[in-house]
């Protein structure tokens, strides 16, 4: 396998297509990567995983030191999405969460020792660990053997899409919630000084600057724990994904401009919830516009007969009285032996 640093560098031929062919997430797409690579702390490298002379699925890490440790590792992580692993397999989800299985976990298996070999390879002693971030139940024990520390993270949080259509979802709401939902809705509709519109985030002219302040005041508002830290992504990352095709917005607007908005990725299987953020509540920002934003996007996933609706992991009371469920994840410590 071999690892490349996307930073300024042009897409290999291969990246684009291998994307496409394996269902991946379009976050994986060449220009985020090499955005990510120009912003991230620590050399990002980007890899694809070979089944001969086809592309069985792309790598995503980057460099850093654990100081507390004392050891360089590896740090493998999707570095944009909070739920997923940075081994990204075809069919774009981990097996524990693909409703039709997913890829064999011997596959997972052999992109783990395929990875650690060519990181010896290329480092030899200067490298110590790999961390794997973001792992699942199935895929779990083929990382226990050998050295390793397991920690257990954040829960990702899925909608399971068992639904003929949005009504019979409704019916699954406690009978105050279900309301609540249907109330928002249909007030926030009525509302004349409210536009809300959904489509293509290429298409919906939103500034990357304005999105990125929102997102990342909102962020700021709502963080109440020391651990996990904020995350928020930079500017040029809004700029990049704004212009990613199967990138989704989802927007409200006042008389005096953007008072929410959130991006969702789509994919056929399983489409992610991206950042969200809104104005404060008073003046042009009306209570009600996060629920009403999840309605609206589970109606749509409904009706498009996405499987999964992956659902992040912030929030996780309100999304589960929406019908979210928790899925447990783990990160995993691997002394890498020579």
């Amino acid at each position: 396998m071999d690892l490349l640093d996307p930073t300024g560098s042009a897409a290999p031929p291969w990246w684009g297509p291998a994307v496409r062919d394996a269902e991946l997430h379009s976050v994986l797409d060449w220009p985020v990567m090499r955005t990510l690579a120009s912003t991230r702390r620590g050399p990002v490298l980007v890899g694809a995983l070979r089944d001969g002379d086809k592309v069985a699925g792309l790598v995503t890490l980057r460099l850093r030191r654990l100081p507390a440790l004392g050891l360089a590792v590896a740090d493998v992580e999707s570095m944009i999405i909070g739920a997923f692993s940075g081994i990204a397999l075809a069919s774009g989800l981990p097996g524990t969460l693909h409703p039709s299985g997913g890829p064999a976990p011997s596959l997972f298996a052999a992109a783990v020792r395929t990875l650690e070999a060519s990181l010896r390879q290329r480092y030899g002693t200067r490298l110590q660990a790999v961390m794997y971030r973001h792992i699942y139940r199935r895929e779990l024990p083929h990382l226990l053997h050998g050295v390793s520390v397991v920690r257990a993270g954040a829960p990702a949080l899925l909608l399971r899409n068992t639904f003929p259509d949005y009504d019979s979802y409704l019916r699954t709401l406690r009978k105050s919630r279900r309301v609540d939902q249907q109330r928002l809705v249909r007030n926030i509709d009525a509302d004349p000084s409210l536009t809300v519109a959904f489509g293509p985030a290429a298409d919906a002219g939103l500034d990357a600057t304005t999105l990125h302040r929102l997102c990342a005041d909102t962020a700021r508002r709502n963080h109440t724990h020391r651990w996990p830290p904020m995350r928020v992504w930079p500017r040029s990352l809004f700029e990049t994904v704004l212009q990613q095709p199967d990138v989704l917005a989802l927007r409200y607007t006042g008389p005096d401009g953007l008072v929410a908005a959130t991006l969702t990725f789509d994919h056929p299987v399983a489409p992610i919830l991206g950042p969200w953020g809104a104005l404060p509540l008073g003046g042009p920002r009306r209570s009600g516009l996060w629920f009403d934003h999840l309605a609206r996007l589970i109606r749509w996933g409904i009706e498009q007969q996405r499987p999964l609706i992956v659902g992040g992991k912030g929030a996780q009371g309100p999304k589960e009285a929406l019908g979210f469920t928790p899925e447990p994840q783990w990160t995993v410590l691997r002394r890498l032996t020579p």
